[in-house]
């Protein structure tokens, strides 16, 4: 509706599973193609460091994971019914 405040995240649907996980960060956001989907410890998430969502499968999408200090972008490609584990540690790449 006009004139009211966007939600900042939004439920994620697909046939991809990501769970993204780091031993440091907490609170951390994750964007998918460019769109904040939400923030771990955040909006019913476990503040545990893991943060879990879908997306469509069989294609690539862009991922970032922002800590307010360190930015993980990184293109991904996903398969479709297979789950992508993205492990990040904070001041480092992400890796999996």
């Amino acid at each position: 509706m006009p004139g009211q405040p966007q939600p900042t995240q939004f439920a994620v649907s697909g046939d991809a599973p990501v769970t993204i996980q780091s031993p440091t960060m907490r609170g951390y956001q994750v964007y998918l193609d460019g769109v904040l989907i939400g923030t771990e410890g955040k909006a019913g998430d476990v503040p545990d460091g893991k943060f879990s969502f879908r997306v469509v499968g069989d294609q690539e999408h862009n991922i970032r994971v922002y800590d307010g200090q360190f930015n993980y972008p990184k293109s991904i490609y996903f398969q479709r019914g297979v789950l992508k584990i993205i492990n990040v540690a904070q001041g480092y790449a992400a890796y999996f």
